[in-house]
């Protein structure tokens, strides 16, 4: 179950998404700090700069496994071949509407197309190629595994299935996983996209089901609605299933990544949002009193991020006597009533919780 982060190569396609050089590289080291498992470059003759951003990724002590996309033509896989990454990785279209739409190609045509290229591409001198299926939520079963066993025969080490436009729902990720995994018998990964917002989901439901790797982005950055989001996938498997990802270091990065690419970051946004564990509300901030844990999915601190409970118009008797405790007054000879009115008027008035000079305005003794 590994991690692949496409945010330098598909993060970038995002519309108005440019990275700075500095940035790069940053984020990269970043990447190679919470311990991802491979990082994904963009085709050379799409962008000059990848030479030495690859140089630079490769140099990384313990660094991820570098990959760098190239189209199906000799001359890009040859340029990708040179940099020495770890693998090539070279995209073609899977379904038959798109076999048709964009090559003009059958099902058969597009086998004999795919391997001669993953050939290409040992011939140039690639350690390992990957294969990316692409378009495969809209792709036959059976054509996905005839694709896949005509690259795996030419050479290819492994196939990514790519929902292009998002279909995917997690039920069917999973089946087709396990169909594959089981007809290829080889390393098998996802490509999920996020038009319906299931993205993220859709990738661990396929590495549940068995798939090697997934791709993801930092923010969920990619064409249209993006990728599966790398720091919930990162925190998800970290956190619940025991993945050896260092997610202390997923806040950094993820501020990096929205400084470079100028796309904020919600306060509520899973994972990355620091304002996710603000809490007003009586029952929340009642149990959070007596153990954080009881609303609480893991230790915020544990992401970087801070836990924050405030009095508001939702707030209750437990939430203002808590208050009162800390500061050093005894609920017991207040009126916690007529407080806790108080405090949901003045915040209703707002619009708005208090601030914690508002709040110890109105408890003041």
């Amino acid at each position: 179950m590994r991690l692949v982060d496409s945010t330098l190569r598909e993060g970038e396609q995002s519309f108005g998404v440019y990275f700075p050089a500095r940035a790069r590289r940053d984020v990269l080291t970043r990447l190679a700090r919470l311990g991802v498992d491979e990082v994904e470059l963009p085709s050379p003759l799409r962008d000059p700069s990848v030479p030495p951003l690859a140089a630079h990724a490769l140099a990384l002590e313990d660094g991820p496994a570098v990959s760098v996309w190239c189209a199906c033509r000799a001359d890009a896989l040859a340029a990708g071949a040179a940099l020495g990454a770890h693998w090539v990785h070279l995209g073609m279209p899977a379904s038959r509407f798109h076999l048709a739409g964009r090559l003009d190609m059958t099902l058969e045509q597009g086998e004999a197309h795919l391997a001669r290229h993953v050939e290409l591409a040992l011939q140039a001198g690639a350690r390992a190629v990957s294969v990316g299926l692409e378009d495969a939520s809209r792709a036959a079963p059976e054509d996905l595994e005839r694709l896949g066993r005509a690259a795996l025969r030419a050479g290819a080490g492994r196939v990514r299935l790519s929902d292009t436009v998002g279909l995917w729902q997690p039920l069917g990720v999973a089946r087709l996983v396990e169909r594959l995994k089981a007809a290829l018998d080889a390393p098998l990964g996802v490509h999920c996209h996020n038009d319906f917002g299931m993205a993220t989901a859709n990738a661990l439901s396929g590495l549940l089901a068995g798939a090697d790797f997934a791709d993801a982005s930092v923010l969920g950055l990619g064409e249209r609605a993006g990728l599966a989001r790398l720091e919930e996938l990162a925190a998800y498997t970290a956190l619940n299933l025991g993945a050896p990802y260092r997610v202390e270091e997923l806040a950094g990065l993820c501020q990096a990544v929205s400084e470079a690419s100028g796309v904020p970051i919600e306060a509520r946004k899973p994972v990355a949002g620091a304002g996710q564990f603000a809490c007003e509300t009586g029952l929340h901030v009642h149990g959070l009193a007596r153990d954080p844990a009881l609303f609480e999915p893991y230790d915020p601190a544990r992401l970087g991020l801070s836990r924050r409970v405030a009095l508001g118009g939702k707030s209750g008797r437990a939430a203002v006597a808590a208050r009162l405790r800390e500061l050093g007054q005894d609920p017991a000879s207040r009126d916690l009533d007529a407080l806790t009115e108080a405090v949901r008027e003045a915040s209703r008035r707002l619009g708005r919780p208090l601030t914690d000079e508002e709040a110890r305005a109105i408890l003041a003794p």
